[in-house]
């Protein structure tokens, strides 16, 4: 009798024990599961903040130095098509290790090149005849706008990148009218490839053992081609992020995958171990989530707003813009686009500094900033241009607070520690007559260099540069 109930005690404990030990490891599985978790989405959150870093890179590094082509079309245009100058201004414009050549090309056929050596048999190029790395240089013509090529294989050897620039110079008109564009050809800018990747330290993910693949749709075959990968040293696997790449025209991908697994971590082996300690796990897992929350703010954060002025960038100012666009549509009230460029910027830098640079940018954003109204938009275009967006005022109200902007900028010197100097701005306004947005940006920026070659320090409206 006393056996069984020992017997009855005993099956009676082990079924408890069954019990206890599978609620305690349900209990505990599920913290430890939810500490892993957190965990992989704080390795995914750092696996996608390198990418946004290494996207920024290769966009900004590439569209730099591309827009070196305007330097070459102001010489072109400057002259009204004379190629007098390149030989003189060339050797300041390949000031970069990783550009191969520049060059011009009327009528699409390369005239002039430099370096000359290695690069003479681009002489008589013709950038609109069907061949390979065409498409490009007809896409600029057509659409008047720098356009990036590439990459692709070069007569030289090796592989380059290269920025398309359409150059327009002013005509007689007929019958004594007044002056028109006119297509005088191309000007471009060549990237050695795959070095201006260096710059971009896609390494990183060497680091971390972490393989990735930059691809593009090639034009020419409409094909996915690979611009670099790091296959040779790592296996992709099965879970990867994968984010686009703006640069000008083109479109670039950035895919990386996460090879990282929770068993490789060993925190996560102590944390399976130390698994019954219920206090220390829910401490760790509600502070996992506080620093992902942290983390996902400041990316949201970074992702709007330029990272020296403050202000909002130029990817989510189109996106707002949008917005207000079709709300100004409803109440049909009228749209302005005013953008400004910071006169002779680039000798504030070469004379002082990129440091007194930045603080340039900063101070006159805060000018502008007092100058506007609080509903206004306001982005850094890129670089030293910036872009407002206002709406509900007339012409005059337009030209008036422009001229303030204006005068708020060169009225007072900028001043720091010992340095003391002057600073204009060049302003071009457009009125936004049928709501669309790129073709107004665009009025814009054309009243804006028309500023510029009125003397500077001055607002243009769009419609007195019209023809």
């Amino acid at each position: 009798m006393e056996s069984k109930e020992q017997g009855g005690k005993k099956r009676t404990l082990s079924i408890k024990a069954v019990v206890s030990a599978l609620l305690s490891f349900a209990f505990c599985a599920f913290l430890i599961g939810a500490t892993i978790i957190n965990r992989t989405n704080i390795e995914k959150l750092r696996l996608e903040q390198h990418i946004y870093e290494r996207t920024h890179r290769i966009s900004e590094t590439i569209t730099t130095l591309l827009y070196k082509t305007q330097a070459l079309a102001a010489i072109v245009g400057f002259d009204n098509g004379s190629m007098d100058g390149f030989e003189i201004i060339a050797p300041s414009i390949v000031n970069d290790p990783v550009i191969q050549n520049i060059l011009l090309a009327p009528d699409g056929i390369v005239a002039k090149v430099y370096p000359y050596a290695e690069n003479e048999g681009l002489i008589g190029w013709n950038y609109f005849d069907n061949r390979a790395g065409n498409r490009e240089a007809m896409a600029a013509r057509d659409l008047g706008q720098l356009v990036l090529g590439g990459p692709m294989k070069t007569i030289q050897g090796g592989e380059a990148i290269f920025g398309r620039m359409p150059v327009f110079i002013d005509v007689p008109a007929e019958d004594g009218g007044d002056e028109t564009q006119a297509f005088w050809g191309l000007v471009s800018v060549t990237l050695k490839f795959p070095e201006i990747l260096e710059r971009a330290e896609l390494e990183i993910f060497d680091k971390y053992g972490e393989a990735y693949e930059l691809w593009r749709i090639n034009p020419d075959t409409n094909e996915k081609q690979v611009i670099a990968d790091n296959y040779g040293v790592l296996k992709p696997s099965r879970l990867f992020i994968e984010k686009p790449i703006d640069i000008l025209n083109a479109q670039w991908y950035l895919k990386v995958w996460q090879t990282h697994t929770w068993y490789n971590h060993p925190d996560n082996i102590a944390f399976i171990i130390a698994g019954f300690f219920i206090s220390l796990i829910v401490f760790l897992v509600m502070q996992n989530n506080y620093d992902l929350k942290n983390i996902q703010n400041v990316f949201e954060l970074m992702a709007i707003t330029d990272h020296l002025t403050g202000i909002i960038n130029r990817r989510h100012f189109l996106e707002i813009v949008r917005i207000n666009i079709e709300k100004a549509r409803r109440l049909n009230e009228d749209c302005y686009f005013i953008m400004f460029d910071i006169d002779k910027f680039k000798d504030i830098n070469d004379t002082y500094g990129h440091q007194i640079g930045d603080k340039v940018l900063m101070d006159v954003t805060a000018r502008i900033k007092t100058n506007i109204r609080p509903y206004d938009l306001f982005a850094r275009y890129g670089g030293e241009e910036f872009l407002i967006f206002t709406s509900g005022l007339n012409k005059g109200e337009i030209c008036d607070m422009t001229e303030r902007l204006r005068v708020s900028l060169c009225e007072r010197k900028f001043e720091y520690d010992n340095i003391s100097f002057g600073c204009s701005a060049s302003f071009g306004i457009a009125h936004m007559y049928d709501y669309n947005l790129d073709k107004a940006i665009k009025q814009s920026d054309d009243a804006m260099y028309a500023a510029k070659r009125n003397g500077r320090n001055c607002v243009v409206y769009f419609s007195e540069i019209e023809t």
